[in-house]
């Protein structure tokens, strides 16, 4: 492989390592009853994950957390019920 594909490549993996997908935008996007899946297709991997059941009840919350907002999702089941976004503090 020559170096320009090699380095066309490597341009392009650092660019999209800064795009994140927490934005506003992308919260908007996401909405009660949508699934976990349909989530994930539009904020990718959570950082974090959290939850337990109880009878038979399962709930959990999932965290992004970009450089400029932090978004969380909780679910009953895999069903969205609740979404929540702040900004970061400087």
């Amino acid at each position: 492989m020559s170096r320009r594909p090699l380095a066309t490549l490597a341009l392009a993996a650092l660019l999209l390592a800064g795009c994140s997908r927490v934005t506003p935008e992308n919260y908007e996007r996401v909405e009660a009853g949508m699934s976990r899946g349909d989530v994930h297709a539009i904020l990718g991997k959570p950082d974090e994950v959290s939850g337990g059941g109880l009878g038979g009840i399962s709930v959990s919350t999932e965290t992004w957390k970009g450089s400029k907002h932090v978004v969380s999702v909780s679910y009953g089941g895999d069903t969205v019920v609740i979404k929540h976004i702040d900004a970061v503090q400087p």
